[in-house]
């Protein structure tokens, strides 16, 4: 008979990722049947490779959605994204930065900073219709 081991992590977060967000969904759209394009759900997306030239519309902008718009236009495909919500428009580094600063700056703070350093970066993104929330983005995490 085999031994078992036991081994214990402590953390100060955990992060259940069930794959909730992975079951396919397409809503039946008026008009999509007849749609000449590829329709596909994020779960079935590999590559942007065979999207180069192409326009492309992803929909919605939660994580898969951001991470494949990104892959799209690394590709060379002409892409727009569906946004409904407010939403912080940031980079992998300011969320680093922002991370690293919490350890030992009060959220709020840490926020202003962040939001201040993406309006440096991108701008006023309202000329295109993006609102941000009114939460920053390290406490709405």
């Amino acid at each position: 008979m085999e031994k078992s081991t036991i081994v214990r992590f402590t953390a100060k977060f955990l992060v259940v990722a069930s794959g909730e967000n992975s079951a396919e969904n397409i809503p039946m759209i008026p008009g999509l049947q007849s749609f000449p394009g590829d329709v596909i759900h994020s779960s079935s997306y590999k590559s942007g490779k065979s999207y180069s030239g192409m326009n492309v519309l992803v929909v919605g902008s939660g994580n898969s959605g951001m991470e494949i718009a990104y892959d799209l236009v690394a590709h060379g495909a002409n892409t727009s994204v569906v946004i409904r919500s407010p939403i912080h428009v940031v980079t992998k580094e300011l969320i680093r930065l922002g991370m690293t600063l919490a350890r030992r700056l009060p959220l709020n703070l840490v926020d202003n900073l962040l939001v201040m350093a993406a309006n440096l970066i991108f701008g006023d993104l309202s000329r295109y219709g993006i609102r941000r929330p009114k939460m920053g983005p390290m406490i709405l995490k």
